[in-house]
């Protein structure tokens, strides 16, 4: 799979664009995908981070003809000067499978002349203030899922939409223990993203003076506008440490105990810690999601930056120091928002289309055994009983060649992913499917049915319905082939896939 992210950074528009599409990158990366960037040349841009992650980022122009200058991050660009400077920069490239764009000034003029790049497009957005003519749109903010979907009136009736913070996109490092919530805060993080360019890390040194006992973590970057007020500041000051951006950011964030930052994207890599956090919005856009999720008791939101009194962030941090409770409360709440396995299921929602499934050899009896073996597949088998290999190896050598058997293998860069298999009996067939260990969660279950499906109708196009038996109390089953399409039958589920 070939995949081109339309996205830009700079000291304006931040760098949290870059980042959420750099973690995309890496999870499609992790199943073969080969990833390459288009990204504007402005004053901050990260061409050179992308490149020293190993991607190819290809450079736009600063500047585009008849664009306004000075304009906010969220007015439109020249679409056609863009799609024109695009064009240049790919040269003799091949057609992508998606163009993932992730950028304010776009819209759905851009998305419908950029389909001549890739046969697919994707939308990242948190706005949900313009059209978009996409196939998958993501909005991992909980404002997207708080609300009837937003993005009714912006998008095409066949768009799929991921909404809210399940689908945060997150390295993998965030799949890990939360923080232990301690009776005093010890340690504080502040951090307002790659940029800062409200100098809110400033202020709340400030605000934070008075907290002899704390130790804090101020995280901006080198050419940050009050880099030189801040070292002063820190001199007198051993509890304290100013660092430009670090490597290790997350286990930065593991070792503190209460976290004060902007309502980008940090904010569900904090929830997904568990961190109780004071949000403080720096743009706009993060107002609306830092409202909604303070009111879902996931963190304390003081308010958009400029209208802040710091006397009310110095209260908060007092009030929030010794109640473990209040603490312990944001935490759980914000957590149970967010697994971390958000850049998972959007890398396997890109590969839906795309993955076509083998038939089973000879040379797979070790690992559908084990497959069919393992404790969470057993567990809903209409027989929850051990295999053993005899068995196993007389069923199989049977299974491959029966005419009216089908077992698929689903695989990617990776290795294995799952098991489909087809028992035909006249115009229909009977499905089952299983995950291999470290799948399951994150849609590679719907993944391998619609695959499955594609498959039937290539090699048995005359059947028309596909029918599956599922115990009653399994409840992750039921709601596989409830979303996939399939209506419950008063023993089975049954999908119709050809009525002709």
């Amino acid at each position: 799979m070939r995949v081109l992210i339309r996205a830009d950074a700079s000291a304006a528009i931040g760098s949290g664009h870059i980042a959420r599409c750099l973690t995309l990158a890496t999870a499609l990366r992790k199943d073969g995908a080969e990833v390459v960037f288009a990204c504007r040349q402005l004053p901050g841009h990260l061409l050179q981070r992308l490149g020293e992650h190993g991607y190819l980022a290809l450079g736009l122009p600063e500047h585009y003809p008849q664009e306004a200058s000075g304009a906010g991050i969220e007015v439109l660009l020249p679409w056609q000067a863009d799609i024109v400077a695009l064009a240049s920069a790919l040269g003799n490239e091949q057609r992508f499978d998606w163009l993932i764009v992730d950028h304010y000034g776009l819209d759905a003029r851009w998305e419908r002349a950029a389909r001549r790049f890739a046969d697919r497009l994707m939308a990242i957005d948190d706005l949900a203030n313009r059209p978009h003519a996409v196939d998958l749109l993501l909005d991992q903010n909980y404002s997207a899922q708080a609300q009837d979907c937003p993005y009714a009136p912006w998008i095409e009736g066949d768009c799929k939409t991921f909404l809210g913070p399940r689908f945060a996109l997150l390295r993998d490092e965030f799949q890990c223990r939360p923080i232990v919530i301690k009776p005093r805060v010890e340690r504080v993080m502040v951090n307002f993203g790659g940029f800062d360019a409200a100098c809110q890390v400033y202020a709340t040194m400030l605000a934070l003076q008075g907290f002899d006992d704390l130790q804090v973590d101020f995280v901006a970057g080198l050419h940050h506008p009050e880099w030189a007020a801040m070292s002063e500041l820190i001199k007198a000051r051993p509890n304290w440490r100013l660092h430009t951006l670090v490597n290790d950011f997350s286990g930065f964030m593991q070792q503190a105990d209460l976290f004060i930052g902007a309502g980008g994207g940090t904010t569900w890599e904090r929830a997904a810690l568990g961190l109780p956090t004071i949000c403080i919005a720096v743009a706009h856009n993060q107002q609306l999601n830092a409202q909604l999720l303070a009111q879902a008791g996931g963190h304390l939101y003081l308010g958009a930056h400029d209208t802040l009194d710091l006397q009310r962030l110095v209260d908060a941090v007092a009030v929030l120091r010794d109640n473990r409770e209040l603490r312990q409360s944001l935490a759980e709440r914000s957590r149970a928002l967010v697994d971390g396995k958000g850049a998972q299921r959007l890398a396997v929602a890109l590969a839906a289309p795309l993955l076509e499934l083998r038939l089973a050899t000879s040379r797979d009896a070790t690992l559908l055994f084990q497959g069919r073996n393992a404790a969470h597949v057993r567990r809903w088998a209409f027989n929850s009983d051990p295999i053993d290999w005899d068995s196993h190896i007389d069923w199989f050598e049977r299974s491959l060649s029966h005419p009216r058997r089908r077992i698929l293998i689903a695989e990617t860069a990776r290795g294995p992913v799952g098991m489909v298999r087809y028992d035909r009996e006249g115009d229909s067939v009977e499905v089952s499917i299983y995950l291999f260990d470290g799948h399951a969660g994150v849609g590679w279950g719907q993944v391998l049915l619609s695959s499955g499906e594609r498959f039937l109708r290539r090699h048995w196009p005359d059947i028309r319905i596909i029918r599956a038996q599922v115990l009653a109390d399994n409840a992750v089953s039921v709601s596989l082939f409830q979303k996939a399409g399939y209506a419950q039958a008063e023993r089975h589920f049954q999908r119709v896939i050809n009525d002709e």
